[in-house]
């Protein structure tokens, strides 16, 4: 199958650095929560990904509060973001897996493509745990695999290309959000032809 056919919708494609940790699962091991304690998601991605649920399921009510007491939900936001660098400092400062290592992927809402240490077969199972920079969003998900290309053989690389099958409604958000900002910046950073065309 073609990289281009990663997809079936058609989904804006993002060139990212982010972290990842990704490990090939059997089939019975799909369920409908990609953080189950069974894949071996790090305390620190954990904690991120909790923070940032808190966050989701408060934000109506900090909306009510930004309506009543401008005040209020001015020192309530400096708070998320006190904790957030608090939770930004423990990733960094943490003895285990270092999850501000960064790689190369290609990122969809649909799905991505990645770099891979060896052939995996198509329709096969890969759950995948993503920090998104710079906010430090942490997406974990089941993907299946629908392409796998040999990029390099000594040592042997693979461009695999991966579909969620598995994405809870709130990470997908978060990644739609994240590829949106980044594209707007990537957008901002190039420069205008506007004069050359004139």
């Amino acid at each position: 199958m073609r990289h281009e056919d990663i997809n079936r919708r058609d989904f804006f494609r993002l060139e990212d650095r982010v972290h990842l940790i990704k490990h090939p699962i059997e089939k019975h091991l799909i369920g409908e929560d990609p953080y189950d304690e069974r894949f071996g998601i790090p305390k620190e991605a954990l904690l991120f990904s909790q923070l940032r649920a808190i966050e989701g399921d408060a934000q109506g009510l900090l909306n009510l509060i930004n309506e009543t007491n401008n005040a209020v939900a001015t020192y309530l936001k400096a708070l998320d973001q006190k904790i957030d660098r608090i939770a930004q400092y423990l990733i960094a400062d943490s003895s285990g897996e270092n999850i501000t290592k960064k790689e190369n992927v290609s990122l969809s809402e649909g799905g991505m493509s990645l770099a891979y240490h060896k052939d995996l077969p198509l329709d096969s199972y890969m759950h995948l745990t993503l920090v998104l920079f710079p906010s430090y969003t942490v997406i974990s998900t089941i993907g299946i695999i629908k392409s796998c290309e040999l990029l390099d053989d000594r040592p042997h690389i693979y461009r695999l290309g991966v579909e969620f099958s598995v994405l809870l409604e709130n990470d997908r958000k978060q990644l739609l959000r994240h590829i949106r900002r980044k594209q707007s910046l990537d957008l901002r950073e190039q420069p205008s032809d506007s004069n050359e065309n004139k």
